[in-house]
């Protein structure tokens, strides 16, 4: 980590690790707090699961608070403060006996299968609601009068469980009972006011009814992959992003009106195997992110082994995390971050963790301007055959990874001030990230396609080192495109016209739009546009049509080289003042930039977005680094090093009121001699001086307005 310039501070960085009072012996718990303290951990999170509400509250009204409060009292003798979740993740098996009918219910009308993983009662059944209602006041009584108290966490990773049911595997169905359904009429009421118009919505496919009465609208039971209505499937899965928002909502106002004084928080995640855009269990980390003061990402990136297959997994999950925050304005969390080996069951782990994973984890959540971190956990676990390692063995015995997250616990203690007050400053590109263009993809069975485009768009402009936020059409259309130079479009085939007259706009003012094969084909509702391009895309890209081709046109040729062309492509016709800077062999125009205004469209007939993940020789590659030289876009932190072939070396910037700071991630195994070129905007440092491993006076100059610092990189850190 490099410092330009210098500070100092006393305040705090939020620095902990989950913890099971509940579970563990109440004998081990100063043991584990007194080590705790000596890493530097000064939170700790607590029910999160594990059945806390059972634990709590065994039988209804016999709340057993006291062994919290005992827990609370003996962390603040150690100065650790304590975050709570509120538990209604997992609701106590007297509910269930209370109300037989709570569990969620398929479009089979199977039952969840019971106690097989959390979020198994319906969110809208009113006993639930009451029960949670009830519990979570009771809670935050208790929790206010607490000196040590944090904060709070609502539920536990949100939404529909994601552990198939019964086999079957797309669990995004859920839930059909008659109080869901009851919700969705009400949802589909507001949205289009009348049956007629609900009828006309949802008119266009195989089977089209006319509806007489809103008791006969029924959700959706097939995929549009099925030839099902697309629009009443966008619809039933944006009424679920809605609820599960709601259920946030009446949560934080609920604990909030209890305990005024202390902030609420939702544990979410995207890209995960199994959802990659949260449309199989209902999320939308945007909108549950605007009920709550923050949201906070859960970091796994050796489940699944994620960095052997994608190696941007970590940068775009914290972007997408801190873009998220940052559109209501609020500080990015981490409320969960890999402690140890996890995944594999008995057969062992997908990664096996070790000290490097924690120190390199750390960096790139400071890197990307986390104000909270919490291992996931403390302690192994011992109630299951998953072996999921932690900072402590089961015994609460000092690991390897112990020593690295106390290493970096010193530095966040000793950089603290700092630390809070430095952020990521807004990205030079932005991705457009649509709820209803995931949903329509998952529809028909190609969410996997959209996730590759999505990486391909990331990764192209991460590794020529530009900083890359993500946005959404509702930021596009409310004018908050200020400030990028790049949006890029990965696979946005629904786009509305008000998103498309925006982006239009963005380019008039000095912007460039970049979009890819099948960009804007269909309107919001899931339907062809009547014409494509749609007129703002069309003055934009400066295409008069866009017609699909069956033919992929064999290869690009660009810059005296040749590319491969992805999946199908777009027969297009430029406007006479576009230039065309690629073409298929065939000799049809194959990536055209456009002038518009005092921006530029530049449109990409092929699916080079997925392009750059699936090809040996990426044209997508080539057309960023192109961008300098044609348009003269560069990223404002360069680093240039020996043998680099990929973002091995993951660098950050951050500003703070007066001065600047670099975090370097390093998946280098190697020790390298590093240049690296920051634009300064004019402004001459005062100074440059590395602060960690070791504190020392870091030589730099000035080259024209930019600064060049020379260091070396360690391996591993």
């Amino acid at each position: 980590m490099i410092q330009v310039s210098a500070a100092s501070s006393d305040d705090r960085f939020p620095y902990g690790a989950s913890y099971s009072p509940l579970v563990f012996p109440e004998s081990q718990w100063a043991q584990d707090l007194r080590r705790m303290r000596a890493a530097h951990i000064n939170l700790v999170r607590i029910g999160d699961v594990h059945g806390s509400w059972d634990r709590i509250e065994p039988r209804r009204g016999e709340m057993r608070l006291d062994v919290l409060g005992r827990f609370y009292r003996l962390a603040a003798e150690y100065d650790v403060r304590v975050l709570l979740s509120n538990g209604t993740a997992c609701p106590p098996l007297w509910l269930e006996t209370l109300y037989p009918d709570v569990r969620i219910v398929s479009s089979r009308g199977e039952r969840y299968p019971h106690a097989a993983s959390y979020h198994w009662a319906c969110i809208h059944h009113p006993g639930y609601v009451e029960e949670a209602r009830r519990y979570t006041a009771a809670l935050a009584d208790f929790a206010a009068a607490q000196p040590n108290h944090f904060g709070w966490q609502i539920s536990n990773e949100m939404g529909f469980p994601f552990m198939p049911a019964r086999q079957v595997d797309e669990l995004g169905l859920y839930c059909y009972c008659n109080h869901c359904k009851a919700r969705f009429r009400a949802w589909l009421r507001a949205k289009y006011g009348t049956l007629e118009a609900l009828s006309e919505a949802w008119m266009w496919s195989t089977t089209g009814f006319w509806y007489n009465d809103w008791a006969e609208v029924e959700p959706p039971e097939a995929l549009p992959y099925a030839w099902s209505g697309v629009t009443r499937w966008i619809d039933w899965r944006l009424f679920w992003q809605d609820a599960f928002a709601d259920f946030a909502r009446w949560q934080h106002e609920l604990i909030q009106a209890h305990d005024p004084h202390h902030p609420t928080s939702v544990n979410t995640f995207a890209f995960k195997s199994f959802d990659r855009f949260g449309t199989f269990m209902g999320l939308d980390q945007w909108k549950i992110a605007a009920q709550v003061n923050h949201i906070g990402y859960d970091l796994y990136p050796g489940s699944g082994d994620k960095l052997r297959t994608r190696p941007e997994h970590n940068s775009m999950f914290l972007d997408h995390g801190r873009s998220v925050s940052r559109s209501v304005g609020s500080d990015f969390w981490l409320h969960e971050v890999e402690s140890g080996p996890i995944g594999g069951w008995v057969l062992g782990p997908d990664h096996n963790t070790g000290s490097e994973d924690i120190l390199r984890n750390g960096m790139e959540a400071l890197g990307h301007g986390a104000k909270l971190m919490i291992y996931m956990p403390w302690r192994e676990w011992l109630y299951q055959p998953l072996h999921w390692g932690a900072l402590v063995d089961l015994e609460g015995r000092e690991t390897a990874r112990y020593v690295a997250a106390a290493e970096l616990g010193s530095l966040l203690e000793r950089y603290a001030g700092l630390l809070r007050r430095a952020h990521v400053p807004q990205g030079e590109v932005a991705l457009l990230d649509s709820k209803p263009n995931a949903i329509f993809f998952r529809g028909i069975e190609k969410e996997d396609v959209l996730f590759q485009a999505q990486r391909g768009a990331y990764r192209a402009f991460w590794e020529a080192g530009f900083r890359v936020d993500f946005v959404t059409p509702s930021q596009v259309t409310k004018g908050r495109l200020q400030g990028y130079r790049i949006v890029v479009l990965p696979l946005l085939s629904l786009m509305e016209v008000p998103v498309a007259t925006a982006l239009a706009e963005f380019a008039a003012q000095g912007g460039l739009v970049v979009g890819f094969a099948r960009c804007g084909a269909l309107d919001g509702r899931g339907w062809y546009h009547p014409r494509v391009p749609i007129p703002a895309l069309g003055d934009l890209f400066g295409l008069d049509t866009i017609v699909p081709d069956d033919q992929p046109g064999g290869a690009v040729h660009c810059a005296e080289d040749v590319y491969p062309a992805t999946l199908k492509r777009d027969l297009i016709e430029p406007r006479s003042e576009s230039e065309v800077w690629a073409t298929f062999t065939d000799g049809r125009p194959a990536v055209t930039c456009h002038a518009w205004g005092d921006g530029y469209g530049l449109y990409i007939a092929t699916a080079a977005d997925v392009g750059y993940i699936t090809d040996e020789r990426p044209l997508l590659g080539q057309l960023v680094t192109a961008l300098d030289e044609r348009l003269g876009l560069r990223p404002e932190l360069q680093v240039v090093y020996p043998g680099r072939r990929a973002r091995e070396l993951d660098a950050h910037l951050l500003h703070s009121e007066d001065r600047s700071l670099i975090i370097f991630a390093t998946y280098l195994h190697r020790d390298v001699p590093v240049t690296v070129w920051l634009d300064t905007g004019g402004k001459d440092p005062r100074g440059v001086t590395w602060l960690w491993p070791e504190e020392a006076a870091c030589p730099w100059s000035m080259v024209s307005d930019r600064l060049r610092l020379d260091v070396s990189v360690r391996a591993g850190k």
